[in-house]
């Protein structure tokens, strides 16, 4: 199978060939930025229009739920369920069910006051009940590896600092004002 080789890409042969490739770079990234921007100006009429349909439909349930949930309260189990805790009516499940458990707290009890209490017990399962995630403080490592040879000793069997250089071009392109002027131009049209 033959390999395929990457297109070469156009290399400046001047400082005025490059200059002109500056420019035509920088106006690819601010047309970048502004269809970026208008997608997500699209998108974010979309998101509002989702949430104004889901609040009109979550207001005409609230009401249907609730009376709902008092009819089936006031008898409506009994007529229906017959000793049961739910039952089918049109497709649809009604009645009554248990909530997944959870740790509830007593009141005036604060989490960080049971954890130091379980820490404190001399009960072998007390480490049962707590979790512990112990993770590596990257920045911490590049911090002491770079300051203290002598760290870096230590560290040299499991792992490495590595930096590297790499090309860069900023265009400088203020992404407020390429949003304002896509705005502006919005409102022109």
């Amino acid at each position: 199978m033959a390999r395929c080789k990457q297109v070469a890409a156009p290399a400046p042969a001047n400082a005025a060939e490059a200059i002109l490739m500056i420019g035509e770079f920088v106006a690819i990234e601010r047309d970048k930025a502004l269809a970026r921007l208008a997608a997500e100006a699209a998108i974010d009429r979309v998101k509002a229009q989702r949430d104004s349909d889901l609040r009109e439909l979550e207001a005409r349930a609230a009401p249907l739920f609730a009376g709902l949930k008092a009819w089936w309260e006031a008898g409506g189990k009994d007529e229906l369920a017959k000793g049961k805790r739910s039952a089918e009516i049109v497709g649809a499940k009604i009645g009554i069910r248990l909530t997944p458990p959870a740790v509830k707290l007593k009141r005036g009890v604060k989490l960080g006051d049971v954890i130091i209490w379980l820490s404190g017990l001399r009960w072998a399962r007390a480490k049962d009940f707590l979790r512990t995630k112990i993770e590596l403080d990257k920045q911490a490592v590049i911090k002491a590896v770079q300051a203290d040879a002598e760290i870096a000793e230590k560290f040299a069997a499991f792992l490495t600092i590595e930096q590297t250089d790499e090309f860069f071009i900023d265009t400088g392109l203020d992404e407020d004002a390429v949003r304002k002027e896509a705005a502006a131009s919005v409102q022109a049209n």
